[in-house]
């Protein structure tokens, strides 16, 4: 049912930073669309004001309010969902795109990444490649100089082939996880990872050391420097059957249901900025939903 393919993932600042520990209580569930398209991925922007997300199977980008009025499609492009990043100003989303070509009767992959203001405006930054890596990412950035979350977070992370990569402000590469690693999620203080290896939340530090799992689950979000959300969710090998996201202590104890409901199956949760949000997707319907964060 998960999409394995691995790619590089620049991460920008925008995660919580309030270390009050989490009770690990949802209340005020609201739907924030109503739609008949099925949506996934939602993205709190780094000043709270504004929710970015993607249809099912990563196509278009959109982005509301966060109270979910004034929502409008920003991007139509293939994949541009998927692993897309706000920019530290808030205004302007990094998405890479996906196209193919006819070359000499051949299919040529192509991407190259974009910046696209939440007015719906976009600017290509690079050249097309056929797969977008970190390093080319980071190039075209520094390039452009647009350089402010790597400037606020030092380093970024980048899921290769081999596995998990940390890439300092220099661009020094350091594997921290081999495998199949994806979805990761920098904590805070910029002192760990949270991430899946294969099926399992798992966490590490920075250096590579100390590697913890924590659970089965997907799509990890820090909630604060201890505690990480994630979705634990189950399918029949066609399509999923249960789905409800959870809080656990970063050394693995105190796992806590967050959702028990028949009615919706959440996935996806992202944590507002000043971590008192959590919005997230139910596969039942495709819609975004939001809750305030005890």
């Amino acid at each position: 049912m998960r999409n394995y393919l691995l790619i590089s993932l620049l991460l920008i600042s925008g995660v919580v930073s309030a270390e009050t520990m989490k009770e690990g209580v949802l209340t005020n569930v609201k739907k924030l669309t109503d739609s008949s398209e099925k949506f996934e991925n939602p993205k709190w922007s780094p000043d709270g004001s504004l929710i970015a997300f993607t249809n099912y199977g990563y196509n278009n980008l959109y982005v509301m309010d966060a109270n979910g009025e004034n929502m409008h499609r920003i991007s139509s492009a293939t994949s541009v969902g998927f692993g897309y990043e706000w920019d530290a100003d808030s205004k302007h989303i990094f998405a890479t795109d996906l196209r193919h070509d006819m070359v000499a009767g051949k299919k040529i992959r192509k991407q190259a990444l974009w910046s696209i203001s939440t007015g719906g405006d976009s600017e290509k930054l690079s050249e097309d490649f056929t797969r977008m890596n970190m390093e080319a990412k980071l190039a075209t950035r520094s390039f452009k100089q647009k350089r402010a979350a790597r400037a606020a977070q030092k380093v970024s992370l980048s899921c290769e082939r081999e596995g998990l990569y940390v890439i300092s402000g220099s661009g020094q590469k350091t594997l921290i996880n081999a495998g199949a690693s994806f979805c990761p999620a920098l904590s805070p203080d910029g002192s760990k990872v949270a991430f899946n290896h294969g099926n399992y939340v798992c966490v590490v530090n920075i250096d590579g050391s100390g590697k913890i799992k924590l659970d089965h689950g997907f799509n990890p979000t820090w909630a604060n420097n201890s505690q990480v959300v994630y979705e634990q969710s189950t399918d029949d090998g066609h399509t999923y059957t249960s789905s409800d996201l959870y809080i656990i202590r970063a050394d693995g104890s105190q796992k806590k249901a967050l959702t028990s409901t028949t009615l919706l199956m959440e996935m996806c949760p992202s944590i507002s900025p000043d971590g008192s949000r959590i919005v997230f997707t139910s596969f039942n319907d495709g819609q975004v939903y939001c809750a305030d964060f005890k």
